[in-house]
């Protein structure tokens, strides 16, 4: 070990070494990657620092309570008891330890995992409950639109490409002809909306941003509907003995309200007043289309920067989105400005989505 110790570059590193001062180490040995683990009270190993080189020489280390590091030689033997049953040789990824049964596996797993930041994994105490306490984010959506495009091919001329080389010859260009979109309001929904181009210089792309931008704001900024209520509601809400939102008991001395849908008018339950003041609906309007990231996405999604609003999406990669969000100016009822989010995205993902 010293004689090994002494063919490495220590320059300017104090001792004992701190885990910030190894990867001064690492610039000074390029040949070497070192990677640190912790030790806990209930015998489980964890990350403390992997390196972010891939180099020839691997050393892992296990960093103790009293700040010395102790070498770990086999970390197979070390990390089995804890990640597997099997009894055998596993390869252990050092960033999640997760385990696999190659290095084949270990290799494609690693593609996405070393992206990401090592981490400790934290299991909740026995017995602990784990509960959803954001019910003012569960109100169901109130406008949701269905929309599609409809293209033809025209043909486009190009030069003739080199024999020499491989190419890709563009031969038609898919052009949008028209587009129907569906605003749908909680339980009442619009006549479809059906856009055909009839002149060359319409811009269809342009046309179905403004038009279907209007139509949500109409929506958005209508007037609250006064509540609908029946004789079996009212007597319905008298004999309430639980807030219908938190789904918890009303306790002696605490208000009870009427909560309804400032769309429909229609009357949702009895719930608490904290409840129902937070109890918002969401500030942002799904738009589904039908393989949105496969065609329809090309004919219309960089129209959306034409207007104010910042855009943001969720790329498969530079041609497909899974998801594009883009924020408009809205009027409210008092004429304030608002923003909401216009999500767009294809029909599988709004379908999961909701699952």
């Amino acid at each position: 070990m010293r004689k090994q110790a002494e063919s490495l570059n220590f320059k300017g590193i104090e001792f004992p070494m701190s885990l910030q001062a190894i990867e001064k180490f690492e610039r000074l040995n390029p040949e070497i990657s070192v990677h640190v683990f912790g030790f806990d009270n209930i015998s489980e190993v964890y990350p403390l620092r992997i390196s972010k080189f891939q180099r020839q020489k691997e050393i892992d280390l296990m960093l103790l309570k009293n700040k010395h590091y102790c070498l770990v030689k086999n970390l197979s033997r070390l990390m089995s008891m804890q990640t597997s049953k099997h009894h055998g040789e596993i390869v252990i990824c050092r960033r999640c330890l997760n385990h696999f049964p190659n290095e084949k596996a270990l290799e494609k797993h690693k593609e996405n995992c070393q992206n990401h930041d090592a981490i400790k994994i934290v299991l909740p105490e026995e017995g602990s409950i784990l509960e959803f306490k954001n019910h003012k984010h569960s109100m169901r959506v109130p406008i949701v639109v269905y929309a599609d495009f409809e293209s033809f091919t025209k043909p486009i001329d190009s030069c003739q490409p080199d024999s020499d080389r491989s190419f890709t010859k563009a031969y038609q260009k898919h052009e949008p002809s028209g587009f129907c979109f569906h605003v749908k309001c909680l339980d009442e929904s619009s006549e479809p909306i059906l856009f055909i181009k009839t002149r060359e210089e319409e811009n269809v792309a342009d046309i179905f941003v403004d038009m279907i931008a209007k139509d949500i704001d109409h929506v958005w900024s209508s007037e609250v509907k006064e509540m609908i209520l029946t004789e079996e509601e009212k007597t319905d809400f008298e004999k309430a003995v639980e807030c219908w939102i938190w789904k918890n008991p009303f306790e002696d001395g605490e208000k009870k309200v009427r909560d309804h849908c400032h769309y429909s008018g229609k009357f949702r339950g009895a719930a608490h007043n904290k409840c129902n003041l937070r109890f918002r609906k969401p500030k942002h309007v799904p738009v589904i289309f039908h393989d949105l990231s496969g065609y329809d996405s090309h004919l219309f999604i960089k129209n959306l920067g034409k207007t104010q609003g910042q855009i943001a999406c969720i790329p498969n990669n530079e041609e497909k989105y899974k998801v594009s969000q883009k924020v408009l100016t809205l009027k409210t009822r008092n004429s304030n400005t608002k923003f909401a989010s216009l999500i767009v995205s294809s029909l599988c993902q709004a379908v999961l989505t909701n699952l």
